[in-house]
């Protein structure tokens, strides 16, 4: 039986990643980083301590190991916070590179994002030869991706067999610590969102992904990244979903994009109290409004066999799983 680690195990990703791990034979190791295990909840995982941005504990979790799925990362759009975000999305990555390295892991697949590519020309398909972005004055999460994926390569040219994922915005069920997306469609779903703003994003449902990553750690070609996306749709469009699920009504208006700013002084505040990172920035204004479009998924499709479910049957289910959980009141 092949063993499987996951980096970021208990997070969107790593948990449903698992779940197919498990149900397609394998062996699973998780890094155990926050103590965190409901993610874990009922299934048959092996935890290990360690820290990614602590080469020196990474070294019992990566012994004996076959392949490794690196989808821990620092998801934030605050600039006050790019020191960390660098810390866990390059020097992290590099450290899991180098435990790679030492306990002779078969294949190592890296989780990028879509975020690591220059946004511009927007008119055109996003294909995998897109530069990288570059320069200081880069969003420092899309400089961390990038700069992430560099380091990858560059094990994967003499001691790593290594493939690297991209993958749109993440949408599906099993995140038992709701992320910035999944948080949004609970806010929907329970009308505290009744003004949404008008943009829209590529969608991959965590489940397609995470069975296109397996595909990847098997056919997936040395030193190539992957781009994984959806379907594109409207934040308008998917409040009204979630409105049909649960027949209630959750969308007022959709507001035009730049009435976010009004929005940044408030999320500043609540910042100073909860010490936590600022959800609205200017970063992430620029984000929504430069989200790419045209993403046809090409390679993952004809190489790793990529295939998207109905969008519709992915928010069911999204929404269906944090009923559940008793975050959506019903």
């Amino acid at each position: 039986m092949e063993v499987a680690l996951i980096t970021g195990g208990s997070g969107h990703v790593g948990a449903n990643l698992t779940r197919e791990l498990i149900n397609q034979g394998y062996k699973v190791r998780c890094i155990d980083f926050d103590n965190d295990h409901r993610a874990f909840e009922n299934l048959d995982v092996e935890l290990v301590k360690g820290d990614i941005t602590e080469k020196e504990s990474l070294e019992t979790a990566f012994k004996n190991v076959d392949i490794v799925f690196h989808t821990a990362a620092f998801i934030s759009l605050d600039k006050r916070y790019k020191h960390l975000i660098r810390k866990i999305n390059v020097d992290g990555t590099k450290n899991v590179c180098e435990a790679s390295v030492n306990g002779n892991v078969k294949k190592l697949v890296h989780f990028s994002s879509i975020d690591a590519f220059a946004r511009e020309p927007m008119d055109e398909p996003l294909y995998e030869t897109r530069e990288l972005v570059t320069g200081p004055k880069s969003i420092p999460y899309d400089l961390s991706k990038a700069d992430g994926q560099k380091i990858v390569l560059e094990f994967s040219k003499n001691y790593l067999d290594a493939s690297i994922i991209h993958p749109t915005s993440i949408m599906g069920p099993n995140d038992f610590k709701p992320g910035l997306n999944c948080q949004s469609m609970i806010d929907i779903a329970n009308r505290k969102r009744l003004l949404n703003v008008d943009f829209g994003y590529n969608y991959v449902d965590v489940r397609d992904l995470s069975k296109t990553a397996i595909n990847c750690s098997r056919k997936g070609v040395n030193g190539q990244n992957y781009l994984v996306g959806g379907e594109f749709l409207m934040f308008p469009d998917i409040a009204k979903m979630i409105g049909e699920i649960l027949d209630r009504k959750t969308l007022l208006i959709a507001l035009p994009i730049f009435s976010m700013y009004f929005n940044i002084p408030y999320e500043i505040i609540k910042s100073s109290f909860t010490k936590k990172p600022r959800l609205m920035t200017a970063d992430t204004i620029h984000t929504i409004r430069t989200a790419h479009k045209l993403i046809p998924s090409t390679l993952a499709k004809e190489t790793l066999d990529h295939t998207n479910r109905p969008f519709k049957e992915t928010i069911t289910d999204t929404i269906n799983f944090f009923i559940n959980r008793g975050l959506i009141k019903i």
